[in-house]
């Protein structure tokens, strides 16, 4: 029963320390995933094109995955924290420009929009400016409100899937072999 005990205890702790992995193919920055937003998990992917391209038409604030500016914020805060960093697969925080969809080494801009009011679109933007946003190599985020068909060299669009909770089934799945284990008793 103890060894069950401690497997159980083991289990739980390393379902609860996640990192966020990069996914990174020839030094660029494409994605990231188990990026961890207010106590819920996200793969995020960089993506370049237009808002109509990644977002289901951009027409509806419902096309979006974040829906207010808090939780947008949340996001982009946890790009800031998780995923645009420096480290042994590149320097994603000091060459923001390695990040697919931007290719100005002098500019990039991580864009998550939350909702549309025709015709401008309300994003947050996790960005580098050499002029605008301070010093060079250094992401920080504001929130704007644009025309909806943002596309250039400086933006790229990071386009959040929610992941589905695998702790309620490793719970579930956990208890169950519990009581057949106390059955046994």
């Amino acid at each position: 029963m103890r060894k069950l005990v401690l497997a159980v205890g083991l289990v739980l702790m390393a379902s609860g320390a996640q990192a966020a992995t990069l996914n990174v193919v020839g030094g660029q920055l494409m994605g990231a995933s188990g990026v961890l937003v207010d106590g819920s998990l996200y793969d995020v992917q960089f993506l370049d094109g237009t808002c109509i391209e990644r977002y289901s038409g951009c027409d509806d604030t419902s096309d979006f995955t974040f829906q207010t500016e808090a939780s947008a914020t949340l996001s982009s805060q946890a790009l800031l924290d998780q995923v645009c960093l420096d480290g042994p697969l590149g320097n994603f925080d000091s060459e923001p420009h390695k990040t697919n969809g931007c290719s100005s080494p002098a500019e990039c801009h991580a864009l998550t929009p939350y909702r549309f009011v025709f015709p401008l679109l309300s994003l947050i933007n996790v960005g580098n400016s050499t002029d605008a946003l301070g010093p060079p190599g250094n992401w920080v985020w504001g929130s704007y409100d644009d025309v909806y068909d943002t596309s250039s060299v400086y933006f790229t669009y990071a386009v959040w899937s929610p992941i589905p909770e695998p702790s309620t089934a490793l719970l579930l799945g956990l208890g169950l072999v519990g009581m057949a284990a106390r059955r046994r008793v």
